[in-house]
């Protein structure tokens, strides 16, 4: 009787033992993928590197899914494991030694163009293996990058209010805002200065100003800071206090 008990006993223990095995098998396969930029605000026209990088367990082996949004981003570079499929970078890598190069920290870099303002999103995805050839249970983090500053309600106005007279000669304006009521005389594109009378406490005049021609530039100064009977762009404006 004595004797079949101690087998119970062991048995029992060799099976918590297993399983406490296989829990610290699982748990030691976790990890967080993530991507980073090197710039928190990118102006049009810049570039801009994003690197990806694994924390929690190292790799042996990966391949990566790197989603970009290539109406605000162009690729540029990255390392020679890579391919590219419309807005999708693969990247794939495994270490050569058998586990004795795996990688904790940053696994690769990858250099954008901005190629317009707004919001651009990138999507990191993929499987990811330990030197003993385990599938990584992963957390997978995006990352947004702004490109420009945040539009304006009388910047985006303008996009949509573009003047079609296509006269390399006509340095006239379309429209003519400002942010603030109170301007006189009413705008006509004919009429060249204006006045606009504010309280001390207004130092940043918001001007919407669009020509008749799509292709001509337009320069606006004197709205910020404003002091009195400050003067900006073309169509002269006085704003006095």
């Amino acid at each position: 009787m004595l004797k079949k008990i101690i087998n119970i006993i062991i048995v029992i223990l060799l099976v918590f033992i297993s399983i406490s095995a296989s829990y610290k098998s699982i748990a030691a396969t976790t990890a967080t993928v993530d991507l980073k930029s090197n710039k928190e605000i990118i102006e049009k026209g810049e570039e801009v590197e994003i690197s990806i990088n694994i924390t929690g367990q190292k790799v042996a082996s990966y391949l990566a899914n790197l989603y970009f949004d290539d109406t605000k981003l162009e690729f540029i570079s990255g390392p020679e494991n890579i391919s590219l499929d419309k807005n999708n970078i693969k990247i794939l890598w495994y270490d050569e030694q058998g586990g004795v190069a795996a990688r904790l920290g940053e696994l690769s870099k990858i250099v954008f163009k901005a190629k317009d303002n707004g919001i651009a999103n990138l999507v990191i995805s993929g499987e990811f293996y330990t030197d003993k050839a385990q599938l990584i249970q992963t957390k997978f983090e995006s990352i947004q990058l702004q490109i420009g500053g945040e539009e304006t309600a009388l910047e985006i106005q303008a996009k949509e209010e573009k003047g079609d007279n296509n006269e390399a000669n006509n340095a006239n304006l379309e429209q003519f805002r400002v942010d603030i009521e109170g301007i006189t005389p009413e705008f006509k594109s004919d009429i060249y200065e204006y006045d606009l009378t504010v309280s001390k406490d207004v130092n940043n005049i918001e001007v919407l100003a669009i020509p008749k021609n799509p292709n001509a530039q337009i320069e606006v100064t004197g709205n910020t800071r404003v002091k009195t009977r400050s003067k900006f762009n073309k169509n002269q404006s006085n704003f006095t206090r």
